[in-house]
């Protein structure tokens, strides 16, 4: 058998021959890339240094002034500066090193705590239980003094229950008592009126005689003493009948006075029996005083406990909170101090350039070729190659020509040696002369 081939059928091998893209090897578009313009070390120098008096603590007339004439001076050359941009200079340094110093002495102290953060830790927790503790201890006194009242309470209300009939003959041994207490009271009154003398205006004397009557009708005094009684207050002029009849008035109210004397003695004699009978209810009485205040005593020990717990859980998380907070100075620190030291190696490249640095012409935007990879493509015996288009150079930049930058800088130049300190020292001067003119 033969083989075949695809030359035998023309057709078949037109279509399995790999078809090429347009451009498939061709360059790719052409993207230009711009370079960054070189930096003046000096303007770059100025700015940091310009940032970081702004980020220095000290007042605002110091501020104000630097942020105002620091551009201008530190512009300047050491040769040839005016005596005012050396000022300048020293303002500017003593309050970078005072900043210096200031974040160095917030380091130190931030790192004395963060040392010392489990020596703090440990103290907080051992006051913190010891506080625990106390309102652990507290709380079991409440409780005990909780407990000893109930129990006087209902020692109390048993034996009330027992001697109900013996506390109700109390109550009335004491009413009883009152009772005669005022009809003392009240003899004495009565004598005293009967001995008084009758100059008194006629409503006065009506009243003071019905009094007496009534007493004498009440306490079993005879009729006729009452008559006589009455007609003896009554006389302007008293007569011996009626001096009599007086002291006759007076002798049975100090008898009725002794009756209610002696009647008071045997009612007290009466009450104590009752009260030794209650003597029992009345250490009850005393027991639950008492228990009720070492409950309250308790109460406000554990109030003084739980307030002196509630300070020690605020202590230990001050703790944290200041160690946090130190932990962040120390970062802060760090970058401060590595901020600073840039601005300090800025500073001393101001302070001491004696010379202005060359700066590099700056680089035009170049057209750069990306050629993206692409596959090989599967050629056919019967086509050629594609042609590679050549890149064209790219045009260099024009160079000024040096006659013309000469001719440009003689242009006003100011007759000083060093010209570039010309601004800052005319600046300087200008501010000098204000100065003398405000003085």
């Amino acid at each position: 058998s033969s083989s075949i081939s695809p030359l035998d059928f023309p057709c078949i091998a037109l279509v399995m021959a790999p078809k090429r893209t347009a451009g498939a090897s061709r360059q790719a578009p052409k993207a230009k890339v711009a370079r960054k313009a070189p930096v003046d070390p000096v303007e770059e120098a100025v700015e940091h240094v310009m940032k970081g008096i702004r980020n220095c603590e000290g007042t605002d007339a110091e501020k104000t002034l630097l942020l105002e004439t620091g551009p201008a001076a530190l512009r300047t050359l050491a040769d040839g500066r005016h005596p005012f941009v050396s000022q300048v200079f020293g303002w500017a340094q003593q309050l970078l090193t005072e900043y210096g110093n200031a974040v160095a002495e917030k380091e130190a102290k931030a790192k004395s705590v963060v040392a010392a953060v489990d020596d703090r830790r440990a103290e907080a927790a051992q006051v913190k239980e010891a506080a625990e503790a106390s309102v652990a201890d507290c709380q079991a006194k409440l409780s005990a003094a909780k407990e000893a009242r109930q129990q006087a309470q209902d020692e109390l209300k048993a034996r009330a229950t027992e001697l109900k009939g013996t506390l109700k003959e109390k109550d009335d041994a004491v009413a009883v008592q009152g009772k005669i207490e005022a009809a003392i009271a009240e003899a004495d009154t009565i004598r005293d009126l009967t001995l008084r003398s009758s100059d008194n205006d006629g409503a006065a004397l009506k009243k003071m005689v019905t009094k007496v009557v009534s007493y004498l009708k009440h306490s079993g005094a005879e009729a006729c003493l009452q008559t006589g009684a009455q007609h003896a207050l009554i006389a302007g002029e008293r007569s011996t009948f009626d001096w009599s009849t007086l002291n006759f008035v007076v002798k049975h109210v100090e008898g009725c006075r002794g009756d209610a004397v002696a009647r008071l003695a045997e009612q007290q004699a009466l009450i104590a029996k009752i009260d030794e009978t209650l003597l029992p209810h009345k250490e009850a009485g005393q027991k639950l005083a008492g228990a009720k205040e070492a409950e309250a005593g308790a109460q406000e020990a554990l109030r003084a406990a739980e307030g002196t717990l509630g300070e020690a859980r605020a202590a230990e998380d001050n703790v944290e909170v200041n160690f946090m907070e130190a932990e962040a100075t120390c970062a802060f620190c760090v970058e401060a101090r590595a901020v600073l030291d840039a601005v300090m190696t800025h500073f001393n490249f101001l302070l001491t350039r004696a010379e202005k640095p060359e700066v590099p012409a700056e680089d035009v935007a170049v057209e750069a070729t990306a050629v993206s990879p692409a596959k090989e493509p599967v050629q056919d015996v019967a086509m050629e190659p594609p042609a590679v288009e050549p890149v064209a150079p790219v045009a260099s930049t024009p160079v000024v020509v040096a006659e013309a930058v000469a001719e440009q800088k003689s242009f006003f130049a100011p007759p000083l040696e060093n010209q570039e300190n010309a601004p800052a020292n005319v600046f300087a001067a200008g501010v000098t002369m204000a100065a003398m003119e405000q003085l």
